[in-house]
């Protein structure tokens, strides 16, 4: 059934694909937070389009994975057999479907025939991929692929995936998606990443007013009501261009004709929120943590000037706040994913915009 409020970005699709479609590129990869239309654009953009063009398709959301390495090792081995019949072929993902469907990492490793090694169970992955590019052009949609890469014990999978990917890159195509800025840096962009510098790293293309004018139009038609299209997509704006947000609301206010716009954005904020469970987040933290959250939400980047620390120091009850201390603090919450560090020297960011925007609504 066609959802009459998808918004297709039909041009970004065919842009994608044309770069895939002329061997400009094999591998591109976006981040954008959650709920800002990454899911949405690759089912119902990107795999209709590819499919259409005549790619093999294998979309996999590793959100809610509990065992990612198996899930992985489970889609892959489904997409194979759905895609192929030769004998070869058959054999490979047959025993690799038989870790995937394995529960659990120590299952998943003693899952058949007296444990297959990691060695040959990536050199199975290494085969498959070889000999389903011999026969098909495929097109692999990787959702929140940080979720994979977490696990440390995922590395020689990863490698030889991509080392696959590598071999048979003009067969063989891939869009990774990510939400969290830090993750995606640590297995894109450290050297010693399984996917140090493999494709092209993007920002996920933010929607503008012709979205909202969508939603709109579409409510129109569901309700015989109008909307103001200006006041709709500054919401859109203050919610950081939310999609899921936006969606929401237009939604809402259709089912509840007394509703006003700006009632129904507090109510979703809040459901937002709380769904969230930043109070609970932000109690766990220490005040320095607290008082370093607080700058990086006004987008403060001063944070190791003299004047700033003893600012902080002040609050504290601390004669000094040494820059040593100050380095502890933020590596700390870098390590615990709560912040990320830009590419600029000494610049730091709130890795969750919507933490950063709770923060801005609820702290000052």
């Amino acid at each position: 059934m066609k959802d009459i409020w998808h918004y297709s970005r039909t041009e970004l699709a065919k842009q994608i694909l044309g770069l895939f479609e002329t061997g400009l590129s094999s591998s591109l990869v976006f981040f954008a937070p959650r709920r800002m239309g990454k899911t949405e654009f690759l089912q119902k953009d990107i795999l209709p389009l590819a499919e259409k063009l005549g790619w093999k398709v294998m979309y996999l959301s590793f959100l809610g994975a509990q065992d990612a390495r198996a899930f992985f090792l489970k889609g892959l081995s489904e997409f194979a057999s759905r895609i192929s019949v030769t004998h070869k072929a058959t054999q490979l993902f047959k025993k690799i479907g038989k870790i995937g469907a394995g529960v659990g990492l120590v299952k998943a490793e003693i899952g058949f025939a007296g444990a297959e090694s990691h060695d040959e169970l990536n050199h199975n992955i290494e085969s498959l991929l070889s000999e389903l590019g011999k026969k098909h052009r495929i097109l692999f949609l990787m959702d929140e692929i940080q979720i994979l890469a977490a696990d440390k014990n995922n590395n020689g999978l990863i490698s030889s995936f991509r080392t696959a990917l590598d071999i048979n890159k003009d067969q063989i195509k891939i869009i990774f998606t990510g939400s969290s800025q830090t993750e995606l840096r640590k297995m894109f962009s450290e050297k010693s990443a399984p996917f140090f510098h493999f494709g092209q790293n993007l920002p996920f293309p933010v929607l503008d007013q012709k979205f909202t004018d969508h939603l709109a139009d579409v409510f129109k038609k569901v309700t015989q009501r109008t909307l103001n299209k200006d006041e709709l997509f500054k919401i859109f704006d203050e919610v950081q261009r939310v999609p899921l947000l936006i969606r929401s609301l237009v939604e809402r206010l259709a089912l509840h004709p007394d509703l006003k716009m700006r009632e129904v954005q507090k109510s979703l904020l809040d459901e937002v929120f709380t769904d969230q469970d930043f109070s609970n987040i932000w109690a766990k933290y220490n005040l320095l943590d607290q008082l370093i959250l607080k700058e990086l939400a006004l987008e403060n980047s001063q944070l190791f000037m003299s004047s700033k620390r003893q600012e902080l120091a002040d609050i504290l009850g601390l004669e000094e706040l040494s820059s040593s201390a100050l380095q502890s603090a933020i590596s700390r919450l870098i390590r615990n994913g709560v912040i990320g560090k830009s590419e600029e020297r000494s610049g730091y960011f709130i890795d969750d915009p919507h933490f950063k925007n709770w923060l801005k609504e609820e702290k000052f």
